[in-house]
């Protein structure tokens, strides 16, 4: 793989709406069960005897206990019912084989008659101060954390640039293990071993703690500890490239706007500057304190656990250290290295998860939440057979939402083919994941943290299903599928991606696609998956962002009917075997994408992080009785909007009850008849002004969509707007199946501010229309050198800086030639061509 996005002025919000939810799912079975346990987090005790709503236990621990004490044979389903409520843990909770189902029986660990259990490994942070600078501090011991959410919003750690901007590599020196930036970009902080640079190399992310800084001639020389400099300046992949994003991050001298936090652990504090309207005193704020609140896992192999079911439970705020202890190199979906030589010999780690399993038999995860956490979300890794994840929401998660099978053990080299027993020798086949479903989740707002990430993220995987998903808000791939990088036979095969609805993907980095697959797969299709709006992101490098990938050693599988529109490329083959198919993949299909998705029954979910949902909605007009503008917002897509056949100027609003900063909105079509007209030429537009006598534009399509056809973009505006508006610019006759908006959350800082301009960096600017980026054609360096809109390549000649002139003017030059863009002639006519 190879993947990014930069461009100080581009770079979007990162999404964290952290409020909990329940998800909206089918009724789950009623249990006739010979055995109901009880667990009530504020009125409940663990002397109690766990039987009755009113002798309730109190934690999930003492329940656990209980069914330990009667599942050794049993004659019907176990029940333990969760009410709702808030169970913080101190220590993970262990299921082994000795909590299994027996007799062909089932525990179930389920939320008690729609109520919303959250289990929590977060802790109250209390006790602020105000300290300098508008900045509050509290004590937090020795506690550490990357992440911190107040009042269920995450919080920004304190970097520089801030959020919005990057600085950008100059260069490196690998013998002397050096990176390069401009002088002007680095300080002698305090603490400088504590300071991390984010560093952003095609399909992957690396933190690497800094050791020392020297500058020079306008130059910047930064050492980085020996771990992460023994790794970066010895891989080959990802490549180190001059110009790749970059930030800094974890200094006090950091924290300057509201919103940002900052850990000092000599002084055991915590700082953090409140966002507007925020009251720290009455907040609520919470640090993560667990890598894993569930870990599933059997004895060994031979003695899995089995036959449990857990359902409508919300996960929520894990931690992850790795990066701040010993940094972090993503070597490819959050695989991470341990060590790399020049060779490309590389050894990776897997992350931990929120709920992870092993060892098992049986599961089912259904109608959960999965929210806040620090790393993956729910990790099948090893031995897992016969399990479903169903129905799930999985959002505002630091890395992968959902992990699915083996990659590589810590020691062995992750190119090696994984086809046990005969590869590595002595492997167990029965440790092969299989014959698992993931089906119908809602996945959104992965990768916050560790970008080269996915949606799914399935390794050496067999008979698995990854069907009817819904996926957006990727900085990666949205679906990954298969390891190793190569065509020899291995544990791959038969596996099935297929009806997914995938958009808004690929949003910061390259090399990948909306679905990515690697290796010989014997057996497997990909069919009927509807992926949309998957642009290359302005720091993008200039390899694959396209729709499908299948990259190295992919072979004997199908790609069918599947609709790929309005994506950066199509698809995309990297060293194929001889026996791939591809069959009826197209740009429309209203067929397909009308199938693809969430299927009926789950359907609901897509209400929960939909701020527009069933809101206040007005238009210009209304063609009649079942058109009317809160048609547009009831996520039912047999219903819409329609304006009258003579409105000229329709436009349609929503009122989302108080502002709040945006994160990606998404606009479906009409479904039921072919109008052209009615999916191009519209403005997606937002104010605080219910009359928008002034607003901001969020979006344009120009460009007529297909049939059926959903539009999904982020928002990369830090201002908050109570009023979305969605404004037809051609005049002609419009309709709009459905509209929703999702927060942004959790990088808003000072929605009044603006950015700042930095001479030193150099941006990207984005033509909103087309989503190409202002080029100086031909790479010239030349006087009078054509300036045009061109697809994004991340080169020099895409990259500008804005260098203020007086008072408010300023001049920008490109980074290739060094001269400033004018138009043609020093011309006031309109339609003037530019230059530089």
């Amino acid at each position: 793989m190879r993947p990014m996005r930069i461009g100080a002025g581009t770079v979007k919000a990162l999404a964290a709406a952290a409020v909990v939810f329940a998800a909206v799912l089918p009724a789950q079975p009623a249990y006739a069960a010979t055995t109901n346990f009880y667990v009530d987090p504020v009125n409940g005790s663990d002397s109690n005897s766990g039987t009755s709503t009113t002798a309730a236990f109190r934690t999930v621990q003492a329940a656990q206990a209980a069914v330990r004490a009667v599942n050794t044979n049993m004659s019907d389903d176990i029940v333990v019912n969760l009410r709702g409520g808030t169970y913080p843990l101190t220590a993970p909770i262990t299921f082994g084989t000795s909590d299994s189902g027996t007799n062909g029986h089932t525990v179930v660990y389920q939320a008690y008659n729609g109520e919303t259990p959250v289990i929590t490994g977060g802790k109250a942070v209390t006790g602020w101060t105000a300290a300098a600078n508008g900045e509050y501090k509290a004590s937090v011991g020795s506690l550490n954390f990357r992440q911190m959410y107040v009042n269920g919003v995450r919080a920004t750690r304190a970097r520089f640039p801030d959020v919005g901007s990057d600085f950008q590599l100059q260069g490196s020196d690998k013998t002397n293990k050096l990176l390069k930036v401009l002088s002007s970009q680095v300080s002698n902080w305090d603490q400088l071993s504590k300071v991390e640079m984010m560093l952003e190399t095609q399909w992957g992310e690396s933190y690497l703690r800094l050791k020392s800084i020297s500058s020079s001639n306008g130059t910047a020389n930064i050492s980085i500890q020996d771990h992460e400099a023994g790794i970066l300046f010895q891989r080959p992949f990802p490549v180190l490239s001059d110009g790749s994003p970059l930030h800094f991050e974890n200094a006090h001298e950091f924290l300057n706007e509201p919103g940002e936090f900052y850990v000092d652990t000599a002084a055991q504090t915590v700082y953090y500057k409140p966002r507007p309207g925020e009251d720290i005193s009455t907040a609520t704020v919470q640090a993560p304190t667990l890598k894993t609140l569930f870990d599933v896992k059997g004895t060994n192999l031979g003695s899995p656990v089995h036959d449990l079911r857990f359902s409508g439970i919300t996960f929520t705020q894990t931690t992850w250290m790795e990066a701040t202890d010993n940094g972090y190199l993503n070597a490819q979906g959050g695989n991470y290295n341990l060590s790399a030589d020049n060779s490309n010999n590389q050894y990776v780690g897997r992350p931990p998860a929120g709920v992870q399993a092993a060892n098992a038999d049986r599961l089912s995860f259904t109608g959960n939440t999965f929210t806040q956490m620090g790393a993956t979300a729910l990790d099948l890794s090893h031995g897992v057979h016969d399990s479903t994840v169903t129905g799930n929401l999985i959002h505002d998660i630091a890395g992968n939402g959902i992990m699915v099978g083996k990659f590589s053990d810590p020691t062995v080299e992750y190119h090696t083919v994984y086809n046990p027993p005969t590869s590595p020798a002595g492997e167990d086949a029965r440790e092969v994941v299989k014959n698992v479903t993931v089906k119908d989740n809602l996945i959104t707002r992965t990768g916050e943290d560790y970008l080269g990430t996915a949606g799914i993220d399935a390794g050496f995987v067999n008979s698995t299903t990854i069907d009817h998903n819904d996926i957006s808000d990727t900085p990666w791939a949205a679906i990954s599928l298969g390891w190793g990088w190569q065509s020899a036979a291995n544990a791959e095969g038969n596996n099935s991606i297929s009806y997914n609805r995938i958009g808004n993907v690929m949003n910061r980095l390259c090399d990948s696609a909306g679905i990515y697959h690697l290796s010989n797969d014997p057996g497997t299709v990909i069919n009927g998956n509807y992926i949309h709006d998957a642009i290359r992101a302005p720091s993008a490098c200039g390899n694959a962002v396209h729709g499908v990938y299948l990259d190295e050693g992919s072979d004997n599988m199908t790609l069918s009917n599947n609709v790929l529109s309005h994506t950066d490329g199509f698809i995309n083959q990297n060293r194929n075997g001889s026996n791939v198919t591809l069959t009826n993949n197209t740009t429309s299909g209203d067929s397909v994408i009308k199938a693809s998705g969430l299927e009926s029954a789950y359907q609901g979910l897509a209400t929960k992080l939909n701020l527009a949902y069933n809101k206040p909605a007005s238009s210009s007009s209304v063609y009649g009785t079942g058109t009317e503008a809160s048609k547009a917002v009831d996520n039912n897509g047999s219903t819409g909007w329609s304006p009258t056949g003579t409105d000229t100027s329709a436009w349609w609003q929503v009122d989302l009850g108080q502002a709040y900063q945006l994160g990606q909105f998404s606009l479906t079509t009409r479904q039921n008849l072919d109008q052209s007209e009615t999916r191009g030429n519209f403005e997606i537009r937002a104010s605080n002004d219910p009359s928008f006598g002034s607003y901001t534009v969020l979006g344009r399509q120009t460009d007529t969509l297909p049939l059926a056809a959903t539009l999904t973009s982020n928002v990369d505006i830090r201002q908050q707007f109570r009023y979305v508006r969605v404004a037809k610019t051609d005049g002609a006759y419009f309709y709009i199946t459905d509209f929703s908006v999702q927060r942004a959350g959790g990088a808003l800082e000072d929605a009044t501010g603006t950015p700042t301009i930095n001479p030193s960096t150099f941006y990207t600017i984005k033509n909103v229309n087309s989503s190409q980026m202002m080029d100086v054609y031909g790479w010239s360096t030349a006087d009078g050198g054509s300036v045009v809109q061109w697809p994004s390549t991340g080169g020099a000649d895409q990259q500008w800086t804005i260098v203020p002139v007086t008072g408010q003017l300023y001049k920008i030059v490109n980074r290739n030639s060094g001269k400033a863009l004018e138009m043609n002639f020093s011309s006031h006519w309109k339609g003037t061509a530019a230059q530089q």
